[in-house]
């Protein structure tokens, strides 16, 4: 015996199909989380000639290929940020100490493409700034750090953006900017390498550094404070504030790449004040040790193969970030970030050989740094 539905049933069910279609035309559009993998990649000129028995750039082809294996072992990120890509033919070390030829990594990387999309079942899209390949860095500072952007979905928009430096127009630090259109919504990313000591990350903005006959070196921009910001400070400042001029969507933003700063610092405030989540202390992980190297991402050796064909993690600091800029209303990824898949990323010795070591053995990891990974929850 059949019984007479309600009048408001036939209304329920239309409702409920009607949110089941409107939500599942794509399923990508309903469960994609954001994921991202950050690492520099270490750019290793400093291996090469004149100190032979160190290898063509800390045997980079062998780094950068061991990276592919690394990402798709972690399930092939959405976004991957990349810093200190060289793209430069030589570099001079010093006065009289040139080294080269250098292979360019962004064409090893774009090589490796193929393998990775094998695997993954798509291609990354690659960004970065053509014009660093092509300009000679002693003219305008680029094509020896470099940063570099892979986006699984495609690319709406991508901007390279100076920052100060007491060096410039000899070299500078930048930050590349892509927005990603992500089956959530546009994904906005920004990665960039601030400086270091090598380059007086750690004197006062404004500190004149340029030998005679070079140049003088360019005051402390406006928006930075002479008397207090350091010329690693004065660039956090200016990236955060570009950030808040690109990003203008509800999804949330990322921010990654090496710092150069540990966290509590002035840098690394300017990004965590502004209520950007780092996303290794809102995963709720242990701060870096450095007697074990556990949750660190930097310090191996950066100027010689010893510590990258060694098991040992030899890591000492927490210096490489991927900040997340919240959400607003209407987003359609909160951005709830998922514990199990955040934190350092290529953080073991080579998992995918029986032994590494030097050669003939395998390199045991693709940088002097490990990284780091996120995953934004977006159901």
């Amino acid at each position: 015996m059949t019984h007479a539905k309600p009048f408001w049933w036939g209304c329920v069910v239309g409702l409920l199909l009607a949110l089941t279609l409107a939500g599942c035309d794509d399923d990508k559009s309903v469960d994609a989380d954001v994921t991202v993998a950050n690492l520099n990649l270490l750019h290793g000129f400093a291996c090469d000639p004149p100190v032979p028995a160190d290898g063509d750039q800390c045997r980079v082809a062998d780094r950068i290929a061991l990276l592919v294996q690394h990402l798709d072992a972690a399930g092939c990120p959405d976004i991957v940020t990349l810093q200190e890509h060289v793209t430069t033919e030589f570099v001079e070390l010093a006065p009289g100490v040139r080294v080269g030829p250098l292979a360019n990594t962004v064409t090893l990387l774009t090589a490796q493409l193929p393998t990775l999309a094998a695997t993954c079942d798509f291609t990354y899209e690659i960004v970065f700034d053509p014009e660093s390949a092509t300009v000679p860095p002693a003219m305008l500072g680029r094509g020896i750090d470099e940063e570099v952007i892979l986006s699984r979905y495609p690319v709406l928009d991508a901007e390279v953006a100076p920052l100060y430096s007491p060096l410039f127009p000899v070299f500078f630090r930048h930050v590349l900017f892509a927005r990603i259109d992500h089956p959530r919504g546009p994904v906005d990313v920004f990665t960039t390498h601030l400086a270091a000591a090598a380059d007086f990350g750690d004197l006062p903005c404004g500190a004149q550094v340029l030998p005679p006959g070079v140049g003088s070196s360019p005051p402390c921009p406006a928006e930075c404070d002479a008397t207090q910001d350091t010329v690693r400070d004065c660039q956090a400042k200016q990236m955060a504030r570009f950030i808040e001029m690109r990003h203008d969507g509800p999804n949330p933003a990322l921010v990654t790449g090496d710092f150069n700063t540990e966290p509590f610092t002035q840098a690394y405030n300017e990004f965590a004040d502004r209520g950007w989540l780092d996303s290794h202390l809102a995963a709720i992980h242990a701060e870096c040790d450095p007697v074990s190297g556990v949750n660190c991402t930097a310090g191996r050796e950066d100027q010689a193969l010893s510590d990258l064909e060694a098991r040992a993690l030899n890591q000492n600091q927490r210096i490489d970030f991927i900040f997340v800029v919240p959400g607003t209303a209407g987003a359609r990824c909160a951005g709830v970030i998922e514990p199990r898949s955040t934190g350092p990323f290529a953080a073991v010795p080579n998992p995918f050989v029986n032994e590494c070591g030097p050669l003939p053995d395998a390199i045991c990891w693709p940088s002097d740094h490990s990284g780091a990974q996120a995953t934004l929850v977006c159901k």
